[in-house]
């Protein structure tokens, strides 16, 4: 009698265009993220700048689901600073506390 053998499928890493989300202007990503499509899945981690840092990341990760991609985003940033965008936090985007 033959074992059955689940066949395990390994998700490929997702592509971490962190660089690009933290050197490119909003519409110069917006364009490169159109390049993007047939990804599986992105990834950006950021360091906290300000709150259009989280609003961007919040849009980053709910939009995906419009493309049928996975996203996740991380930003780095202190408990005050999370607290002014709390509401992109509770959208998917998540945090790596940074002490000050």
């Amino acid at each position: 009698m033959e074992k059955y053998q689940p066949k395990i499928e390994i998700e490929p890493l997702p592509k971490d265009i962190s660089l690009e989300f933290a050197s490119m202007s909003v519409m110069k990503f917006l364009d490169f993220l159109d390049t993007l499509e047939e990804e599986p899945s992105l990834a950006i981690v950021a360091d906290w700048k300000d709150e259009s840092t989280a609003i961007r990341l919040k849009a980053f990760v709910e939009e995906g689901f419009g493309y049928g991609q996975k996203r996740s985003a991380i930003i780095r940033a202190t408990r005050e600073q999370k607290s002014k965008a709390e509401n992109a936090f509770y959208s998917g985007v998540k945090w790596e506390e940074v002490k000050k």
